[in-house]
């Protein structure tokens, strides 16, 4: 999951830390109210302060003028001029506090009052130094001395009331101020904690839901989407716990590994939805038949693995095995139709097969499907150099292609009457490097299990082609190339146009290729198989029936599908003409095919006389050792002339047959 740091997450730190700029602005804003409303205050009180002191001189020097006219001492003068003089520096400092019109109008009036008043007294010191004293205390007695001084208390009453009025206009202002701001900073405060809660709670909620989407990709990648059953991650997960238990303890601990017999046949009949469902189904079969203390998981595919811990000792594995055994093979019904599955089972145990539980469990699994299915095997060292084989030649099969290390060996289909070669089979031959000529008996099933079937049948339809295209160029008379189709191959949807490809690569026409498909193939789906042989058939291949009569086909379908000829199996032939059952199935055979139109071959015919009862019967081709096994590529041109030139078998036989 992506760990990168979600919008709402920035967006809500984002606007926390908007809120809390804002609430220190708004914070801020309210200190600097308060303050300006203190400094006025404190400006109020100073300017107070400072008309007390002016007063105060002004006072002191009327007191000083008095004594100087009681005593005509002209200390007394001087020392109230030095008084007057004294209150430049507060009338200064007084008119830079105020702020009020009228206060500074009062207070430049009170200036002009006390400089006319220190104008009076410098005159009068200078008629006392001059000697006149007389004069001098005329000066100071005048009207207009008398006026300032009247004029100076007047303003003094008026200034001292105006400062009251204003001081407390200020203080009220200041008691606002402070409420105000108390107010805006528990407002404020209020609402930053909400919307912090807000973003918290946004956060939060976020946060939590990353947190389930976290435990849902958990779940999901630990857990079979399908099944809801553990899968193979968590599977390992819970083995290695189990594991270290067993050992510390010293307990005993099963793994069972199932796998469903036949189910790709489920999923390319009646398609993947359907397969789905046995699935689920078989996965409830399975956890309904374990004990309490077991665990499952979905291995992948149908592979289903059972993790047994805690064991005394091991006969509940048995029992445990043999009930899911029991389980799978009851019929299920999927879209109306019933299913029909069975189960392997292998089983490794420890600590008597050591750690690698699950690697041994299917090499156990596999032995159970070599002997036939629907059974559980337990894991014997004897079976690793079996699987140790199966891997090798697994791998080298996967090179094979690579390496051009398959070949296409042929072998003549012969009619019997006229003696000469109507086709040829492609068979499959590999040569290894180091094991040389593998049988397709051997690699052909594992080709199979693997899925490497499709691109070795792919190979070999273009091959065969391409081959029989040669042979015509080289003057070789026409005929068809017969080629078997594998039960994966049949059902590949892309068939059709791998064909087509195939044949316009090489440039054969479709009536020179046969296609060859089983009779459990033809039978599986047989809706499905219609149709798709319809499709070759439209594309004018020529199409046949392999393996003819080991099956469950009835005249009703075999009439129903659109096929040139049927082949009679070998296990058939090779019994003729002594054993009566395999004989009385041969002349069925042959007689419900030509019922339908249909040509007969017979596989596998190695002497005479079986080829004297085929052609006795009305059996119309032949194959087999008797006139000759698969030849190379390089031999089928001499093989078809010595054919035509001398006859075959047939000619001798039905030669000595006249002669008798």
């Amino acid at each position: 999951m992506d760990r990168a740091v979600p919008r709402k997450i920035i967006a809500g730190f984002g606007l926390g830390i908007a809120i809390l700029i804002a609430n220190a602005l708004i914070d801020y804003r309210s200190f600097v109210t308060l303050r300006e409303a203190t400094e006025s205050v404190q400006d109020g009180l100073r300017a107070r302060d400072l008309l007390k002191e002016v007063r105060s001189a002004v006072s002191g020097s009327e007191a000083g003028q008095r004594n100087y006219i009681l005593s005509e001492n002209r200390e007394y003068l001087e020392s109230s001029l030095k008084i007057l003089k004294s209150t430049e520096g507060p009338m200064s400092e007084l008119l830079e506090r105020v702020g009020d019109a009228e206060e500074i109008d009062k207070t430049k009036r009170l200036q002009s009052l006390i400089a006319a008043r220190v104008a009076q007294f410098e005159g009068a010191l200078g008629d006392v130094r001059a000697g006149r004293k007389a004069a001098a205390l005329r000066a100071m007695t005048t009207p207009e001395s008398k006026r300032i001084l009247n004029s100076t208390d007047e303003l003094f009453e008026q200034f001292s009331a105006l400062q009251a009025a204003l001081f407390e206009h200020r203080t009220d202002d200041l008691q606002k101020s402070s409420r105000r701001a108390l107010v805006t900073f528990y407002v404020a405060t209020f609402c930053g904690l909400i919307l912090l809660g807000l973003v918290y709670y946004l956060v939060y909620r976020d946060i939590e839901e990353r947190r389930q989407a976290e435990d849902r990709l958990r779940v999901v990648a630990t857990h079979d989407p399908l099944t809801a059953l553990p899968n193979r991650t968590l599977l390992h997960e819970q083995l290695s716990h189990a594991l270290a238990s067993a050992l510390r303890h010293n307990r005993n601990l099963a793994v069972l590994l199932i796998d469903l017999d036949r189910f790709k046949n489920v999923n390319d009949t009646l398609g993947h939805e359907a397969g789905d469902a046995v699935l689920k189904t078989a996965a409830q079969r399975i956890s309904d038949c374990l004990r309490d203390t077991d665990t499952m998981a979905r291995q992948g595919g149908d592979e289903f693995v059972v993790l047994m811990d805690d064991l005394a000792d091991l006969a509940p594995v048995a029992g445990v095995s043999q009930r899911i055994l029991n389980a799978i093979t009851g019929p299920m019904v999927v879209e109306g139709q019933e299913v029909h599955l069975t189960a392997s089972i292998g089983i490794s145990v420890y600590p008597q097969d050591g750690r690698t539980l699950l690697k041994n469990a299917d090499i156990a699994l596999y032995r159970a499907k070599e002997k036939g299915k629907n059974n559980y095997q337990f894991y014997s060292a004897q079976f690793d150099n079996f699987s140790v084989e199966k891997l090798s030649l697994e791998a080298a099969l996967r090179r094979a292609l690579e390496r051009d290390e398959f070949t296409l060996h042929y072998q003549p289909k012969v009619d019997i009457v006229s003696g000469l070669i109507t086709g040829m089979e492609a068979l499959i031959r590999w040569q290894h490097p180091d094991l040389g000529w593998i049988s397709p008996a051997r690699f052909i099933p594992l080709a199979e299990e693997s899925g490497l079937i499709l691109p070795i049948g792919t190979w070999v339809l273009k091959t065969a082609c391409v081959q029989n295209r040669a042979w015509q160029k080289q003057g070789l008379r026409r005929m068809r190339i017969a080629v078997n189709l594998s039960p994966r191959q049949f059902v590949v949807s892309s068939l059709p146009q791998d064909i087509g490809a195939a044949l316009m690569d090489s440039g054969l026409e479709a009536t020179d290729l046969e296609l060859e498909i089983t009779e459990s193939m033809a039978m599986n789906n047989p809706e499905q198989t219609v149709g798709i042989l319809r499709q070759l058939k439209g594309m004018g291949a020529h199409v046949s029936i392999d393996d003819f009569g080991t099956g469950y086909s009835s005249l009703a379908y075999i009439k129903r599908l659109p096929v040139d000829s049927v082949k009679v199996d070998r296990s058939f032939v090779e019994d003729l003409p002594g054993d009566r059952d395999s004989a009385a199935i041969t002349k069925a055979v042959i007689n419900m095919a030509h019922s339908l139109r249909l040509r007969v071959v017979a596989e596998g015919v190695e002497t005479k006389a079986q080829l004297r009862f085929l052609h006795g019967e009305g059996c119309d081709e032949m194959q087999g050792h008797l006139f000759s096994e698969a030849r190379t590529p390089l031999e089928v041109p001499a093989l078809m002339r010595r054919s035509l030139r001398f006859g075959g078998p047939v000619f001798l036989a039905e030669r000595r047959r006249k002669v008798s």
